[in-house]
């Protein structure tokens, strides 16, 4: 497939999932809220020697370099040839490893939205969310419209998570904003990760943490931690299973901690007061309505300032959207226990 071809499906691609996409070279850039950075590269242009990118890019190659697919960190999409090209009418949905979700048909037929995926996508199952997230564990019920596979493994920043979405709560969409907490590790933290699913935080802070607890009370999210933490040879990563209330009394103080449960952070934020360092930052996750952060703001000041601790926000991030008018925020708190 010549470059050109290759990087307008591309392009299509994530225009029709509502992404505003620049050109810089062979990079193109993918923006809704979050960037993403795409590398393209065509068969007829590279060799599988040329195919290179750090690993928070990701790759999209036509059929004559899939080669390349399993000897990449990268997450890798293949393109592939059609003898006849079609409009295809898809939904809105993320690829996790080699699955395709799909949260919401929008009005799209499911046979087109499967033959829409499958022509954009090289996947070996497509599942739609029947439902929004719900229970203790926060996962959805999912009907599957292609392929009966339900566990993969996901490629991010260069780490591999095997994960099952119908068993463990995983969105590739929060990709970028792990990545973002992560850069702010600084060398010899201890790193607490309260609700860690399959471990993604967890993995991304280990670069520069000198220790890293993850907490997950669902077993199967916390047995796809375990497994992660051998799969990727990471040595700082402590997985544990259990309710983070029972499980981190004890444990001390440490210098970050990330609270990635929006829906009901704020029942665990007393917990994460006593177990931050001094000056210590707290990655604060919460659902807000209309854009009106007061309201949540309120009580991070109520719950610190009973502690006679001070704060102040480092910054306040949006970082994914639960339905028209909600929308996932990240406070990042320093905390200063004594002066």
């Amino acid at each position: 497939m010549k470059q050109e071809e290759l990087e307008a499906r591309v392009r299509e691609l994530f225009e029709r999932q509502g992404f505003k996409v620049e050109k810089d070279g062979n990079q193109l850039t993918a923006s809704n809220g979050k960037k993403i950075v795409l590398k393209v590269f065509s068969s007829e242009k590279y060799s599988a020697e040329d195919v290179s990118a750090e690993k928070e890019v990701k790759v999209f190659v036509d059929e004559g370099l899939e080669e390349v697919k399993e000897d990449l960190d990268n997450d890798v999409s293949i393109i592939y040839n059609e003898e006849e090209e079609e409009d295809f009418e898809t939904p809105s949905y993320e690829v996790i490893g080699d699955i395709a979700v799909i949260n919401d048909l929008a009005g799209v037929n499911r046979d087109e939205a499967v033959e829409g995926i499958l022509h954009h996508q090289n996947v070996k199952t497509i599942l739609l969310k029947d439902e929004g997230l719900s229970g203790e564990f926060r996962l959805g019920d999912y009907e599957k419209l292609y392929g009966e596979e339900t566990e993969t493994v996901h490629k991010e920043f260069g780490y591999r998570f095997k994960v099952d979405p119908t068993e463990v709560y995983f969105s590739e969409r929060f990709g970028t904003e792990r990545k973002r907490v992560a850069d702010q590790v600084e060398d010899g933290e201890r790193v607490l990760v309260m609700f860690a699913g399959v471990g993604p935080f967890a993995m991304l802070c280990s670069e520069k943490a000198d220790e890293v607890v993850a907490v997950e009370k669902n077993p199967a999210g916390a047995e796809f931690l375990k497994e992660n933490i051998e799969l990727n040879k990471v040595e700082n990563v402590e997985g544990l299973e259990g309710d983070v209330e029972e499980v981190v009394p004890g444990m001390g103080e440490f210098d970050r901690i990330i609270m990635p449960l929006p829906e009901s952070a704020n029942e665990f934020l007393g917990l994460a007061l006593d177990h931050i360092s001094n000056n210590g930052v707290i990655h604060y996750y919460r659902f807000v309505e209309d854009g009106n952060t007061e309201e949540i703001e309120a009580e991070i000041m109520k719950e610190i300032e009973q502690r006679g601790f001070e704060y102040k926000i480092l910054d306040t991030v949006e970082c994914g959207e639960r339905g028209p008018t909600s929308t996932r925020m990240c406070f990042d708190l320093q905390v200063t226990k004594s002066i």
